[in-house]
């Protein structure tokens, strides 16, 4: 069954530009609802919700001579990058202009160290979301345009490298959280505070999610 540029065009409920400022409104405002721009030969959607409103994915699908689908492709959207991109480098800066770690006192390799796993973390998270966000968009696509999937093999959850990664992971969140509240609550880092959480705790429900997907589906 062929996909035609009419049946993409009934998954929008808005029609806006695929811009900054408009995915920036998009991220303040909360908008739940499908929104896409039209094009000639590919059409853009993306949707928020209620929990993920700066990690979701943007779609592009693309179309052949006779407006019939040949491809979906995906991508963050730009607030979301601008976002991660921010932290990444404003995180750090933060830190050592606020003399939240004494280099005298830790030595120089302990607090970059501290930094560089921190940050390996977070994107680690944001990955996960978004890849969490983009899977669950894309069945609910499929499901509407009718097409049909392959179904993949049981992927190996439980293997030696996912389990230590979770390990790795959930040790740091751990640590994070212990770090706010001993140093960084205690010397008024608040805005720290907040941007640990922000991907601190998508993560962990995201990834909890997913287990709890994975047990239901087992059973």
């Amino acid at each position: 069954m062929e996909i035609t540029k009419k049946d993409i065009e009934n998954l929008i409920g808005v029609e806006k530009e695929d811009t900054f400022l408009h995915h920036l409104r998009t991220v303040f405002l909360r908008n739940l609802q499908p929104t896409g721009e039209i094009g000639k030969h590919q059409i853009k959607i993306w949707r928020q919700n209620t929990w993920n409103s700066s990690f979701y994915p943007i779609f592009t699908f693309k179309l052949n001579t006779n407006d019939h689908l040949v491809d979906i492709t995906d991508t963050p959207n730009p607030v979301g990058k601008l976002l991660l991109a921010i932290f990444i480098i404003g995180f750090p800066a933060l830190i050592f202009s606020d003399g939240l770690i004494e280099f005298g006192l830790l030595g120089y390799w302990f607090p970059v160290l501290v930094i560089a796993i921190f940050l390996m973390v977070v994107i680690y998270a944001a990955r996960q979301i978004y890849n969490y966000e983009k899977q669950n968009q894309l069945e609910e696509i499929f499901e509407l345009l009718d097409i049909e999937v392959e179904e993949k093999g049981p992927e190996k959850e439980w293997s030696l490298k996912n389990i230590c990664i979770r390990i790795c992971a959930y040790l740091f969140c751990a640590f994070l959280v212990f770090l706010n509240v001993t140093l960084i609550i205690s010397q008024k880092g608040y805005m720290l505070t907040l941007g640990t959480a922000i991907f601190v705790i998508p993560y962990l429900y995201t990834d909890i999610k997913i287990w709890s997907n994975k047990l239901k589906q087992k059973h």
